[in-house]
């Protein structure tokens, strides 16, 4: 028997296709009596149909979004939710989305109810983050955890291909990750198989078939479970090295997930014999190698799989910047299977960045 203590997240779930509808009900479910309507551009359709729902509850609706969430754009946003004194945010679209309510949480200490658009799964947990002078600074509160979670496949069906690969890794890497990550545990382990196996069998239909309701749902699914197990584990070396990269160069986020993950998982392997075993079998394979299956499923989703393809704000990533990256990444490593130095994490980047399958 192995002891454990696990930490149960309070969350209502609602999943279904067409739940979007019933968005105004949980909000009044809520009480809540001045709502901030928050949502990325890709989304405005969508938030249209929410504000009609809404009604007069709505006190000021905000569309202004970004990766990685600048602090510049997180202060005007808590400003304007000071002036309009709202009570409850609703948050519609990816993981900036979420990331921006959660911003907001973390200081005003109001609720959110969320409903996702990609399978970045931050609506599961109580991890926050904030971009200030290249450097990304993650934290935990229980307060920037939704109330209320909304999931509704049929709002993912026109999510381009180049999206949704990338957020399907995104939520990948958080399942796969929580088999070791501090604070995992049996049934946190069991979360994240489930959610490997369901992310494995349905991103490849989703990819052939983008607007097969039933394999968005399942990878919707996959995804919320990564993210529930993130949730109650914590992030470890492959999430250092993704926020080190977002936060330097303003890479898109799931597409440095696509690329490091079957790098770190390589890098870690030798130490965790049991836990790779069951990492192939979700995958599908259970006598492969599970870094190599991961860069293979990467492969047959059409993602990314080479830094060096990956283009920030200053342009693409340079050799020449992986030192920093190293750097960086390992100082902000406080945990890990085996020890990992600078060093290592050079030649795990430079792998990654010129693609080579594990």
């Amino acid at each position: 028997m192995r002891a454990f203590t696990l930490e149960q997240l309070p969350m209502r779930f609602v999943f279904a296709a067409g739940a979007a509808a019933s968005i105004g009900d949980e909000v009044r479910r809520c009480k809540a009596e001045r709502v901030m309507l928050i949502h990325d551009a890709m989304a405005k359709a969508i938030a249209d149909d929410v504000a009609e729902q809404l009604g007069s509850l709505m006190a000021t609706r905000w569309d202004e979004v970004a990766q990685h969430v600048p602090v510049p754009l997180a202060e005007r946003a808590r400003a304007a939710a000071t002036e309009a004194k709202v009570d409850l945010m609703v948050c519609i679209g990816g993981g900036s989305s979420t990331g921006l309510a959660k911003a907001i949480a973390v200081t005003h200490r109001i609720p959110i109810v969320a409903m996702p658009t990609t399978y970045a799964g931050s609506e599961q947990t109580t991890i926050y983050g904030l971009t200030d002078t290249a450097h990304k600074q993650t934290g935990k509160d229980p307060v920037v955890l939704p109330r209320v979670v909304v999931y509704d496949p049929e709002l993912t069906l026109d999510l381009p291909p180049h999206v949704t690969g990338p957020s399907a890794f995104n939520a990948l890497a958080h399942s796969v990750e929580a088999l070791y990550a501090t604070g995992c545990n049996p049934i946190t382990s069991a979360l994240a198989l489930e959610a490997v196996r369901a992310i494995a069998d349905s991103l490849p239909k989703v990819m052939r078939s983008p607007r097969d309701v039933d394999a968005r749902g399942d990878l919707m699914y996959g995804a919320a479970l990564s993210g529930m197990a993130l949730g109650a584990t914590s992030a470890g070396l492959h999430h250092k090295i993704c926020h080190v990269l977002g936060g330097m160069f303003n890479l898109v986020h799931a597409d440095a997930h696509s690329v490091v993950l079957p790098h770190a998982i390589a890098f870690n392997a030798p130490a965790l014999p049991a836990e790779m075993k069951r990492l192939a079998a979700a995958l599908g394979s259970p006598d492969g190698d599970p870094a190599a299956l991961l860069w293979d499923l990467a492969v047959a989703s059409q993602v990314p799989t080479k830094l060096a393809d990956l283009v920030g704000s200053d342009g693409p990533l340079k050799r020449d910047d992986l030192a920093a990256v190293a750097e960086a990444a390992a100082a902000e490593v406080t945990s890990n299977p085996r020890p990992v130095s600078a060093e290592d994490l050079l030649e795990l980047l430079e792998h990654a960045y010129d693609g080579v399958r594990p």
